[in-house]
């Protein structure tokens, strides 16, 4: 979210140009905001016994970063606004606590003290109809009733960090593109500097693909995560330093030169991730689901996470197969439409 590949995914779908605004995707499909593991043996695992527990990883690390392997998730949202999981998080003695949300959201959300502020919270969110977000697993489920859930966990999420005395932080941007002045994605660039009248003269909506589009997005929206570890150093600096949990979507948190080596490198501290499931099903069929995404964005997640925690059983293991994640970078396999290629030519 913020916390919104933002992710972002982390993808904007909803944008029929790279211009303006739009409707904010914030909880969607693909990874971001997005936005991990190897499959589960059939046999159990004696090393699984030997595992230490999440919150004997958050009491050992300076940097911990809990990664929401897919954005709006029912158990997911429910977990990470859980009095349970702040109550562990402030037992560890963290500080502070990166949100990926909107900033202008988290402005809006500090003014919640009560349960009742949480809901006007939610309502509010809702009556703008600025923000989008979406269930996979239930992709049919009346949309209030998922923009209501998304929204009041994260009213909910500030409410608890003050009860808890954590530091929270939203760190992600406020639009589906970031309000970027720079473009580091060469289809990105390519797309965002047509004008409208060239998407006409060209008859670049039959010419480029909805899904060219969202990886540019979602690509470009990945290679500024330094611009948000930048933010949350200074957030964390601010009020005094100390440990600090990060809760992002997964390509964020284990891609090269994402937001968990930017802050990292920043706090000089080392980053340890952990991948949260909701039970064994969704950890079994997570690596395919990695070597599609790889594939439709075009980005490199051949780097696993420290630890593996499932919800369902409230079990944590180890990384044990890191081998397997060899094939899910994608990032030399780019779809770039035709007319970037013309472009490039006739410059």
């Amino acid at each position: 979210m913020a916390n919104l590949v933002n992710s972002l995914s982390k993808a904007a779908s909803s944008l029929a140009r790279f211009r303006g605004p739009g409707r904010r995707n914030i909880c969607g499909r693909a990874l971001s905001l997005g936005f991990l593991a190897v499959a589960v043996p059939a046999a159990a695992d004696p090393t699984q016994r030997s595992a230490p527990s999440l919150e004997h990883v958050l009491q050992s690390n300076d940097l911990t970063v809990l990664a929401d392997v897919k954005h709006g998730v029912r158990d997911r949202i429910a977990f990470f606004s859980s009095p349970a999981l702040f109550e562990t998080i402030a037992r560890s003695r963290v500080r502070h606590i990166a949100i990926e949300m909107p900033r202008v959201l988290g402005r809006q959300a500090m003014g919640i003290e009560t349960e009742a502020d949480v809901e006007a919270f939610a309502e509010d969110v809702l009556r703008t109809d600025h923000w989008h977000f979406v269930d996979p697993d239930h992709p049919d489920e009346s949309s209030s009733a998922t923009q209501h859930r998304v929204a009041f966990a994260l009213g909910r999420q500030v409410l608890l960090a003050k009860r808890y005395g954590i530091n929270p932080i939203f760190y992600d941007f406020n639009n589906p593109l970031g309000g970027f002045t720079t473009y580091k994605d060469p289809v990105y660039r390519c797309l965002a500097n047509l004008d409208d009248m060239a998407w006409l003269r060209i008859g670049l909506d039959g010419k480029v693909t909805k899904a060219q589009r969202d990886a540019a997005i979602m690509r470009e929206r990945l290679s500024h995560d330094d611009e948000l570890a930048a933010y949350i150093e200074r957030e964390v600096r601010a009020k005094g330093g100390g440990k600090l949990v990060v809760i992002p979507g997964y390509a964020h948190a284990t891609m090269p030169g994402g937001i968990s080596d930017r802050i990292a490198e920043r706090l000089h501290a080392e980053a340890t991730v952990v991948a949260i499931f909701k039970d064994r099903a969704e950890d079994r069929t997570f690596h395919a689901f990695l070597w599609e995404q790889s594939r439709m964005l075009s980005i490199d997640l051949s780097r696993p996470p420290h630890y593996y925690y499932t919800i369902g059983n409230d079990s944590l293991r180890r990384v044990e197969a890191p081998g397997r994640y060899v094939a899910l970078d994608a990032s030399r396999e780019r779809d770039t439409p035709a007319i970037c290629y013309q472009l490039a030519h006739s410059n």
